[in-house]
């Protein structure tokens, strides 16, 4: 689909490069959740398999956190997804 193609030219992030590849395998994801405990990283939850957790770098954390937002914000194919915070 030319939308997920056009979210993967952001994918030097690593919460746009995860979610283009579960889109691409037919998962959308319902919630995308920041956490730090017990672990750094960012959690995908779906509706019909279990969570994913990616962990990031302390370096990167905040802000490829901050900037996916804004990027997928730019997709009203994602206006469902919603983000939490689990610290």
């Amino acid at each position: 689909m030319q939308w997920i193609d056009d979210l993967e030219v952001d994918a030097w992030n690593t919460v746009i490069e995860e979610l283009v590849w579960h889109l691409r395998n037919g998962r959308t994801p319902t919630a995308i959740s920041r956490q730090r405990l017990p672990d750094r990283g960012i959690e995908f939850r779906f509706n019909d398999v279990a969570p994913v957790f990616l962990p990031v770098e302390e370096d990167a954390f905040e802000s490829h956190w901050k900037e996916a937002i804004a990027i997928i914000a730019r997709f009203p194919q994602l206006n469902a997804l919603r983000f939490r915070c689990n610290i």
